[in-house]
């Protein structure tokens, strides 16, 4: 048999894991599923919940550097000799499902290691961040998730999720289980919330908007931003919150609502503030707003939709000088992606992601920056050389767009010296 989307995904995998007993049921797990912020909020939680004493798992993707980052134990990616332990379950349920690997998809494959391995190393806590996301996710097929996580939910991947942003919304509503408590993001459209509200109403569960916590920002720069929180009459220190960007306090607060949601349904295993703050001092995220070099300044952004890329020119703002190093895929809609970028104050370069057969070829993306009157643009077709270019560089450099161009640029930068 071959990999066949007609399939019923969801069952099919449902069957693997119940042939599997049921692996999923024994943490409490954490679905994430939203357009942006995804990533973020689900290291904001886990970074809190460690810092709890909590063992955290965290399914996620895709992968910067090596794939098994995608499965994660307290930061700790899986080694290769456990995958291949876990692995070895794997294939036992797809024998008893009459199923060969030939039948999944690598993240299907992936999404169904993490489970069998959670369970394996009996972590308390399991974070699975949605793929596409939506009813027809591989991660839906948990069904027992204690907590739904809505992220910032937008138009992204409209050929499977839906073509108008009420579809989409339907589309990733459908990963609620019943009985659980949806967390949904502040900022939320109102229509995208009143579809949210109506699904989790249908399936009996809490739909938790309002935090108990406050935050408030008292100085911000491009790689970290200063920060208080508050709730009742406690008050954090000055935090040095090193996830920069306007959009990450947003994704901040999303993760303070699920602790605060946490805390009132466990009073005797509540979080602290101090916990919170321990947390919120040391963590980071590959891939967003991080600092790769300091001298010139490259900061590496995985902006790679139109949401996230305007949520970039919100944060960079419109009077330092960039220049901006970019690359898309062919399906993303890079035309408004480039409107929001026009706005910048920037020289751009344009390379070609590394992924050949979903790549935009730069030529071809340079043409549409240059359609829609941006005249300073240039190309590159390879990274190291344009780097070595760019080594007196007296402005921030921002490479941003696709993933599979963002983590190219620490071997470029080392190959580059």
């Amino acid at each position: 048999m071959k990999y066949d989307p007609k399939v019923d995904r969801i069952g099919l995998i449902h069957g693997i894991l119940n042939a599997l007993d049921y692996p999923q049921a024994r943490p409490m797990n954490l679905h994430i599923c939203g357009t942006n912020g995804k990533g973020s909020t689900g290291t904001i939680i886990a970074a809190i919940l460690q810092e709890n004493g909590q063992k955290v798992g965290r399914f996620v993707s895709p992968a910067m550097y090596d794939d098994l980052e995608q499965v994660t134990i307290n930061g700790a990616s899986m080694t290769e000799e456990s995958f291949l332990k876990c692995y070895a379950q794997f294939k036992r349920g797809l024998f008893k499902q009459g199923l060969t690997q030939e039948d999944l998809s690598i993240f299907e494959t992936f999404f169904i290691i993490s489970v069998i391995y959670f369970a394996s190393q009996d972590v308390d806590v399991a974070i699975y961040e949605c793929g596409l996301g939506g009813e027809f996710d591989a991660t839906n097929a948990l069904g027992v998730s204690a907590y739904t996580i809505f992220t910032k939910i937008d138009m992204d991947h409209m050929q499977i999720l839906g073509n108008t942003l009420a579809e989409i919304a339907e589309t990733k509503s459908k990963i609620i289980d019943p009985n659980s408590t949806v967390i949904n993001y502040a900022g939320q459209q109102a229509d995208v919330t009143k579809i949210l509200l109506h699904t989790a109403s249908e399936r009996n569960a809490a739909f938790v908007t309002e935090s108990p916590y406050n935050i408030t920002v008292q100085a911000e720069s491009l790689t970290y931003s200063d920060i208080q929180i508050s709730i009742a009459e406690q008050l954090s220190p000055v935090i040095s919150f090193h996830m920069a960007g306007a959009f990450q306090i947003d994704n901040l607060q999303t993760a303070l609502t699920w602790v605060g949601a946490f805390n009132q349904a466990h009073p005797t295993e509540t979080i602290s503030l101090s916990t919170i703050t321990n947390a919120l001092s040391t963590v980071t995220l590959a891939g967003r707003m991080e600092v790769v070099q300091k001298k010139p300044l490259v900061i590496i952004d995985g902006a790679h939709n139109v949401d996230g890329i305007q949520a970039l020119v919100k944060s960079l703002g419109k009077t330092q000088r960039y220049t901006i190093i970019v690359g898309f895929l062919k399906d993303k809609d890079y035309s408004d992606a480039i409107e929001a970028l026009k706005t910048l104050n920037a020289d751009f370069i344009i390379a070609s992601p590394d992924n050949p057969d979903r790549a935009l070829p730069e030529q071809e993306l340079a043409s549409s920056f240059k359609a829609h009157g941006i005249t300073d643009v240039r190309t590159s077709t390879n990274l190291v050389t344009t780097f070595k270019e760019l080594t007196n560089c007296q402005h921030p450099i921002i490479v941003t767009g696709s993933f599979y161009l963002i983590n190219q640029v620490q071997a470029a930068l080392k190959e580059s010296e």
